[in-house]
């Protein structure tokens, strides 16, 4: 058997080099995690929207980037993006609410602090449940005009439905 690299094979080894190099930059290029499962936090927000009754429910997520309208969400993290629609909507993505003071009072509500409590508080002792179903709505208003912008993401995506005024406002945030 002959082991002697024949004169004439160097370009063998030039294409075995350059395929080499290629299959190594593919392989660095490859996201080091999958993109966030978008899906299931719809989901997730579709299971409190779709309730007749109050509901609340959380979705662990990846993202590190949200992006929440009243029909849509999108999550991104460095593996990709992904994109879902909320089937039973419109919801109220909190970070949406213009107003300063009724946005920190929904997100108590978000968090799960009692109607009563939250509007006992001396910070908001000048709003009532009227005014929040009113910022609540001017938000749903503000999202379906223009495209929502990226926030940072917490570890969670919460959901919450509450009656307000006799109306049940479903609230979104991460």
């Amino acid at each position: 058997m002959d082991w002697e690299t024949p004169v004439d094979a160097w370009y063998v080894w030039v294409g075995v080099t350059i395929a080499s190099l290629a299959i190594a930059g593919v392989v660095l290029s490859l996201p080091t995690q999958p993109p966030p499962d978008a899906a299931r936090a719809a989901n997730t927000v579709d299971r409190v929207a779709g309730s007749t009754q109050v509901a609340a429910a959380t979705a662990d997520h990846r993202a590190e980037e949200i992006r929440l309208g009243t029909s849509r969400l999108s999550m991104r993290n460095n593996g990709g993006t992904a994109h879902a629609t909320i089937a039973f909507g419109p919801v109220t993505p909190v970070v949406a609410v213009d107003d300063a003071v009724a946005r920190e009072a929904l997100r108590l509500l978000l968090d799960g602090t009692p109607r009563s409590a939250v509007l006992d508080r001396a910070a908001f002792e000048t709003l009532t449940e009227s005014d929040l179903r009113k910022a609540a709505d001017s938000a749903r208003a503000s999202r379906r005009d223009d495209s929502p912008a990226w926030h940072q993401a917490g570890d969670r995506l919460r959901v919450r439905s509450v009656s307000l005024a006799g109306e049940v406002v479903v609230l979104v945030g991460a």
